[in-house]
This record gives structure tokens, C-alpha cells and sequence, in this order.
């Protein structure tokens, strides 16, 4: 027996897998990555921040330090959970996935960062990232789209290669089991009552069918294998959603959970590879398309590049308008569970000073972008600046938004503010909520008196407003005055009722003139010496880019058209024996009708692969030449040919 033969060693390395410890060292992997680094002001720019770690101190309070020329919206957090086999050892991640969008305001370079998160006691710190952010209008250069990371769940399951067989050896050795069996069991509902395909499939997860306009509906598509490990390969078709505002909850599943289960004898791997909180628009039969999905792996195609591809079914979802029966005052098409907490400072302030009131909406459900102020004599609200805390509670979107306004008090006393409101829809119950925080009491002191002024007098000259000596002027002493001119007294009030007609002339002259400007521009648009000027440019253009055909198929089209300008002859009916008998009986000299002979020959043989870019670049040299001494000549009457010949 060879010492290399698999039935020495297998049973070796499986009795070293099973007794081996598993000592995997408590560690914190921390990215941070940026959508663009190149952006224009007022252009959204999404930063990413990624914290997993492998022990029992989870991640949590992501912070990120941000330029002053930067609008910071978020962060947006929500917990990841990943399971990799490294080597001989199963090793659990969890952790946070925390999102800002940024809006920059003035152009520069910029270092973003860094982003930083609380582990224990310790806070650890990703590298910062350069931003160069471009003058507003201007255009970023191209960019490289990302290719999206593969899912592959077991990308270090293989040790001995990409054409190793390693779950395949511990199938043969254990009976039929293998380490996937150390990976965990799909529950219950992930399991579906049969297999859609015998290989690999999708299987869309929605929350419900019935909704309210503004509720948001959960879709989880899940990629179910038989063959082992896959991954996601490029190029998946997104579901479309058009009457939905949608927020991925999980854009690929490289870093979600594998499951394994048994059906009808069958080991199948599960995986969600997507989640979309979608919330409707409009009320109707609402679609959601299909998720387009490859399957790469060994197994599944992996050598075509695109994979084993497979579709998940579109779905149409039920939406009507929340219930009109019990809709409280002022609902403005809030759904969710909300609740409102304020904080007024100061309790106290002189008259036509501003009091600061701070609100804090938190909950699951779309964020409300208003919320219902008191309205009161001597109390003026002034519009609120909002910032978000975005956060994913599981599979539902919600978290927090603060609304901070300022208040002028134009009135003295102690004044009750009253109450903000938020009315909204609750799904979960189905009836109406009032979210209410009462904003107490102020103090507004009145205004300080003068000398020899009561204060009761002042503060009833605050509240009856300026004075008549304040708002008209009087003559200091009496005497003559001038009186009064009219516009009709002024030379130029005549001058300008006479000059409008004249411009009214005028400007009907430049009129006519720039119609005829236009016709004349739109027939030499037309003409066919342009179309043969722009077809040589189109061969530069295609020679550019190494397309050889293209450049034959825009030469000869430039030789046609300039023949035709020149000559009145359409003559792609006409033989290439005949060619230059026929041009030199329609008045081209015989130099001419021989050169254009020939160059559509060369065309021929450059469309047939017959020449390589140099001599392309000379051809298109000597069409340009031959074109520019044919649209030089007098455009032609157009003349038919017929059977090869020209009826001139």
C-alpha cells in the first residue's frame, strides 16, 4: 500500500478532528468601507462600518468621527451573525453592522473616520478612509463597479484545494455524515413541504399579503442547495419594487447564517441571501418581481461563469388605505408603534426670547416626518431641524428621530405650551394611537420699564406695538412745498411708450431671421455630405475601440454617401465591375471613380478579417481624403440605377 493512499491518512485526520480542541483566540475583525470615493457636493455617501468578534463581548455603540463639511444622517445598526469552518475548528461570529449617509457641503479632500466601537471595556478603532469630494454639478469620474463578495459559507472548508473532495472523503469514512452536520439545523419554518427543484432553488418568505399604505412588509428570499458548497454568482437580477420605498435589511447572505436539513433523504444547505423592508406607496394590487439568482460551485456550474441560475415567484401583495372609522384629527398617514418624549429648556425667559424643544420619536415603522404643534396667541413654532438613529430590531426597521425647534414667546405671563401629537396607525392592534407628551409651563418675564415709565405702561406699550410718532413723519415748520410729479410729466415715460413698438419690430425681425437660421441648419443636418463627414468620424471612433467590421461597414457608408452628394447616383445596386464606368459617366473624373473602386474593395477585405488595425487607420485616411473632394462639389438631382447600370 502507497504511503500517500487516502486510506492511511483519512482516518488520521479524522481522529485529530474530533480530539482537537477548539482554541480560537478571542479576536475583533473591524472594517470600514465607503460607497464612493469620489462624490460631488450635495451627492449622498454611504459609510459602512462592520464589527464582528468571536467571543461573548459583542460590539455596540459604533461612533464615526466626521468632518464639519459633512450632513451626518444615522447610524443605522443592525446584528449580523456568521458561522465559518477555519481548518478543524467551527468558529460563531456575531456582531453590528452600522450605516451613516453623509451629504457633503463644500468641496476638498476629506479623511472620513475613524469608526470606532465599544468591545467590553475597550474601544477598538478602524482605519479612517480618503473622500475627494467634487464642486456641485460636476461629474465623478467612472467608477469600477465593486464586484459583490461571493456567497460562499464554507470558503474554508477545503483544505486541500479548489478540486479537493474533503466533504466527500468524511461522507465515505463517517457513514454517510460529514461536518455539515456541525453546522445548525434549519427550524421548522425554513424547512419547505418539498423541494421546488431537484438541484437548487429559491424560496420567498413574505410577512404578510395584506397591508396598510405605510406598513412595512418583510420579503426574506432563501437559496436552497443540494450540491454542497455554492456561492452567489455576479450579475443576480434585484426584485423590482416600484410602488414601494425599500430599505435592504440584508443585501447578500455572505454573512448570514447556514442551516442544514434532511428532505426525502436528501442533505440541503439554506441560506437567506436576501431581506427587504418594503413600506407601499399607493393602495391596489401591489407586485414585488422575482429575485434572478446563480448558483456557483463545483457542482453547480461554476466553470460557465454564470452558474446554475435559478428565479424565485413574484408576489402581489393587498393594499387598501388604514380604516376610516376612529381616525383621529391630524393623521397624516403614520403606520407603526411610536412613542414621544420631549425636553423644553429654559422654564424661564424674558418676552421675545425663544425656549428650545427637543422631541424624540422612537419605535418600529417608517420614521414620521411631522410632528402636531400647539398653536396659541404669543407662541410661534419655527420649523424643526431632524436627525435620525436608524436601527433594525430583528427583521422590522424603526428607531429614533429627534425634532429640535425653537420657540419665540412674544407674550408675557405663564404661559401652558400644551401638548405635540403624533397620530398613527398601529398594524399590529389595527387601531388608531395617539403618541402625546405634554410640554408644561413657561415663565416669560415682562419687559423691563424705562425711567419714569410704570411698569404696567411698558407692558402695555409692548403689547399695543410701535408708536403713531414712530410710524409718521411731520414736517418740522410750516411752508410752501413743491408739488407733487406724475410719471406722465417725464420726457422718458413718452420715449418708452414709443420705443415699444419699435421693439416689438425688432424682435419680430430676429425671430424670422433665427426661423430661417434653423431650416438652413436642419437642411444641412440632413444633407448627405454631412452624413458622410460624421460616418468617417464614426470609423475613427470604432477604431478606437479594435472594431475592425465597424470601421469597414462606416468607410464604405462614407463612400457611398459623398458618391451620392456628388453625383445623384444611389449605386450600392450597381456591380463593382461596373462601378467606374458608371462614375465617369456621371461627370467624375477617371482618378476618382478608380480610387473610390478601390477603397470599397479594401473595405470588403477589411470586413472579412482580411487587414489588421494599421492598414485600417490608412484606409480611413484616404476615405476621409476622397469624401472631403467629393462634398466639395455641388450637390446633385438624385438619379436611379437599375440591373447595375445608372440611367443618367
Amino acid at each position: 500500500m502507497k504511503l500517500w493512499s487516502p486510506a492511511l491518512w483519512a482516518p488520521l485526520v479524522l481522529a485529530v478532528s474530533l480530539v482537537w480542541p477548539k482554541a480560537a483566540r478571542a479576536q475583533m475583525d473591524l472594517q470600514m468601507s465607503v460607497s464612493a470615493h469620489e462624490v460631488a457636493v450635495g451627492e449622498a455617501l454611504q459609510v459602512r462600518l462592520d464589527a464582528m468578534s468571536n467571543d461573548d463581548q459583542s460590539p455596540s455603540a459604533p461612533e464615526l468621527v466626521v468632518p464639519s463639511s459633512f450632513e451626518v444622517r444615522g447610524p443605522s445598526v443592525g446584528t449580523r451573525q456568521q458561522v465559518s469552518i477555519s481548518g478543524l475548528s467551527m468558529v460563531t461570529q456575531t456582531g453590528i453592522s452600522a450605516t451613516w449617509l453623509l451629504t457633503p457641503t463644500r468641496p476638498g479632500v476629506y479623511s472620513i473616520g475613524p469608526g470606532s466601537v465599544q468591545a467590553g471595556a475597550h474601544r477598538q478603532q478602524a482605519q479612517p478612509v480618503q473622500v475627494r469630494v467634487l464642486p456641485e454639478g460636476q461629474r465623478p469620474r467612472a467608477r469600477a463597479r465593486a464586484r459583490r463578495r461571493p456567497l460562499d459559507p464554507f470558503d474554508s472548508l477545503d483544505p486541500l484545494g479548489s478540486g479537493g473532495s474533503f466533504d466527500d472523503l468524511f461522507d465515505r469514512l463517517r457513514g454517510g455524515s460529514s461536518r455539515f452536520d456541525q453546522l445548525p439545523g434549519a427550524p421548522t419554518d425554513l424547512i419547505p413541504e418539498r423541494a421546488l427543484d431537484s438541484l437548487a432553488f429559491l424560496d420567498t418568505r413574505i410577512d404578510t399579503l395584506r397591508a396598510v399604505v405605510g406598513q412595512q412588509v418583510t420579503l426574506a428570499i432563501y437559496a436552497h442547495g443540494a450540491q454542497g458548497l455554492f456561492q452567489e454568482a455576479p450579475g443576480a437580477r434585484e426584485p423590482s419594487h416600484p410602488d414601494f420605498l425599500a430599505q435592504r435589511l440584508v443585501e447578500d447572505g455572505s454573512r448570514q447564517p447556514v442551516y442544514q436539513y434532511t428532505l426525502d433523504g436528501q442533505r440541503w444547505l439554506a441560506v437567506k441571501v436576501r431581506e427587504i423592508a418594503l413600506f407601499p406607496l399607493r393602495s391596489g394590487q401591489l407586485e414585488v418581481g422575482p429575485l434572478e439568482f446563480g448558483f456557483l460551485g463545483r457542482r453547480y456550474g461554476a466553470r460557465s461563469g454564470e452558474g446554475l441560475r435559478r428565479s424565485s415567484r413574484a408576489l402581489r401583495i393587498e393594499v387598501s388605505e388604514p380604516p376610516a372609522a376612529g381616525r383621529p384629527p391630524g393623521y397624516a398617514g403614520d403606520v407603526g408603534a411610536f412613542e414621544l418624549s420631549v425636553m423644553v429648556e429654559p422654564r424661564s425667559i424674558a418676552v421675545g426670547g425663544s425656549i428650545a424643544v427637543t422631541a424624540r420619536v422612537h419605535g418600529v415603522g417608517r420614521l414620521p416626518g411631522a410632528l402636531l404643534a400647539p398653536e396659541q396667541t404669543g407662541v410661534e413654532w419655527l420649523e424643526p431641524t431632524l436627525r435620525d438613529e436608524l436601527a433594525v430590531t430583528g427583521s422590522s426597521l424603526g428607531g429614533a428621530r429627534t425634532f429640535s425647534y425653537l420657540v419665540r414667546m412674544t407674550r408675557p405671563g405663564s404661559i401652558e405650551l400644551g401638548s405635540l401629537r403624533l397620530p398613527h396607525y398601529e398594524p399590529t392592534t389595527r387601531r388608531y394611537r395617539v403618541a402625546e407628551a405634554a410640554l408644561g409651563r413657561v415663565s416669560v418675564e415682562a419687559a423691563v420699564a424705562g425711567p419714569g415709565i410704570p411698569t404696567a405702561d411698558a407692558n402695555a406699550a409692548a403689547a399695543a406695538g410701535p408708536r403713531l410718532s414712530e410710524l409718521v413723519k411731520f414736517r418740522p415748520e410750516l411752508g410752501p412745498t413743491d408739488p407733487p410729479r406724475y410719471l406722465a410729466d417725464h420726457a422718458l415715460f413718452w420715449w418708452l411708450i414709443a420705443l415699444g413698438p419699435a421693439l416689438v419690430s425688432v424682435g419680430a425681425g430676429v425671430f424670422a431671421l433665427g426661423r430661417r437660421a434653423r431650416r438652413w441648419l436642419r437642411q444641412h443636418d440632413q444633407s448627405q455630405a454631412t452624413h458622410a463627414t460624421r460616418a468617417v468620424g464614426e470609423a475613427r471612433q470604432a477604431l478606437a475601440v479594435a472594431e475592425l467590421r465597424r470601421v469597414a461597414s462606416s468607410a464604405e457608408r462614407a463612400i457611398y454617401t459623398a458618391i451620392e452628394w456628388a453625383t445623384g447616383l444611389r449605386v450600392r445596386a450597381v456591380l463593382r465591375a461596373d462601378l467606374e464606368r458608371t462614375l465617369q459617366a456621371a461627370g467624375l473624373s477617371s482618378e476618382i471613380s478608380a480610387r473610390a473602386a478601390l477603397l470599397l474593395d479594401q473595405c470588403g477585405q477589411l470586413r472579412l478579417g482580411e487587414a489588421d488595425g494599421a492598414r485600417a487607420a490608412a484606409l480611413i485616411r484616404e476615405v476621409e481624403a476622397l469624401v472631403k473632394r467629393l462634398v466639395r462639389r455641388p450637390a446633385a438631382r438624385p438619379v436611379d440605377t437599375s440591373a447595375g447600370e445608372a440611367r443618367l
